[in-house]
């Protein structure tokens, strides 16, 4: 008997290192948010608030994991704990590359820490295919342009990072800048141009708009003119930018653009068609120890409160229509944003990887 018994043990050893290895999420005891989101769903706005406030309570905290700065994120939890001062956030901040990891790690243990999860379109995609995040609608959306949000609620984009073309003022004139992508392509631009190695959305929003066909034809044609790839860092090519190493940045990200040009650096920048810009989006996890606060959390962050004091205060680029931004911020929003799509990038982006690497010879 002992010796069928240990081969049982050794059995079920091998088949759960098995099932890990090829990432199988076990099922755990941990309840669903299915009933919680059911059980407030058609109630009229004020009892939805007075229960969800009650149930917060009891709950007295949330995890949030998330990509957002260690300079802001403490601005934002301080901001929720005196609007919310019944509620604990227990943020926890990890990279892109780190966070569904840790939470697929954490799954295969039957460990569920986070009640909500903030990050990129490739995560916000993979947590919706791993079974990881819940469907949930904020009333608060509906003050959000189409394209920020999952139209079933699997993530809710609650700010923006715009891509623009910027240009050194010293080494081009505003009269000859660039103003439209096919520009790019001009003899006197070769060589002169700088982009990252790993600039995947940037490029999945060109493909898309373009059309796959059209738009790996220009890249191939963009690549011709001898682009300098120095890495992976947006700061660091906008800063050999402003040195004088390149006369334009390729994919420069919106807000690190004007912070510059308002310090008094060099440098300007023009918002082309298709204007690209990556949300910075937020889930609820299915399986939340803490529902109602997490839920709580997510109205609150796309309150006209919350998204007013993130553009004023931090400032970020927030996306509820109406809420005003600070002055240099609002050349940004002169063109309607496409939105990185995360089903896109997300099913594709081996493909889109393997393509970008090859089309532009990144090592």
């Amino acid at each position: 008997m002992s010796s069928k018994f240990s081969q049982c043990r050794l059995f079920l050893f091998l088949l759960a290192a098995s099932c890990i290895a090829r990432g199988t999420v076990f099922p755990a005891n941990a309840a669903t948010v299915d009933d919680t989101l059911k059980s407030f769903r058609s109630l009229p706005p004020q009892q939805r608030k007075t229960v969800l406030e009650e149930n917060a309570r009891k709950e007295g905290e949330l995890v949030w994991y998330t990509s957002m700065s260690l300079t802001d994120m403490p601005k934002i939890v301080g901001a929720f704990e005196k609007a919310v001062p019944y509620i604990k956030v227990r943020a926890n901040r990890l990279s892109q590359s780190t966070v569904i990891t840790k939470i697929d790690t954490e799954a295969r243990a039957g460990l569920f820490a986070a009640d909500v999860v903030g990050s990129a379109p490739v995560e916000m995609w993979e947590l919706k295919q791993k079974g990881h995040s819940a469907p949930y609608l904020s009333p608060e959306l509906k003050a959000f342009p189409k394209g920020s949000y999952d139209p079933q609620g699997f993530w809710s984009s609650f700010e923006v990072t715009p891509i623009v073309l910027a240009f050194n003022t010293k080494l081009v004139p505003q009269d000859e800048a660039p103003r439209t992508y096919q520009d790019l392509l001009q003899p006197k631009w070769k060589g002169k141009m700088n982009m990252g190695s790993d600039e995947y959305a940037w490029y999945s929003v060109m493909l898309d708009g373009m059309g796959k066909a059209k738009g790996l034809e220009y890249m191939r044609a963009l690549a011709r003119q001898q682009l300098h790839i120095p890495g992976s860092s947006s700061i660091m090519r906008l800063q050999l930018m402003v040195a004088g190493e390149s006369a334009i940045v390729l994919a420069a990200r919106g807000r690190r653009a004007t912070e510059y040009k308002e310090k008094g650096a060099p440098i300007d920048y023009r918002l082309f068609d298709p204007y690209p810009a990556e949300p910075n989006a937020l889930a609820l996890m299915r399986r939340s120890s803490h529902p109602h606060a997490a839920i709580l959390f997510i109205d609150w962050i796309l309150s006209e409160e919350a998204q007013s004091l993130m553009a004023q205060q931090i400032p970020r680029l927030t996306l509820r229509q109406g809420v005003k931004q600070i002055p240099r911020h609002q050349d940004l929003y002169k063109k309607d944003f496409v939105f990185v799509n995360p089903a896109s990038i997300g099913a594709n982006l081996n493909e889109l990887i393997a393509s970008y690497q090859q089309v532009f010879d990144v090592r």
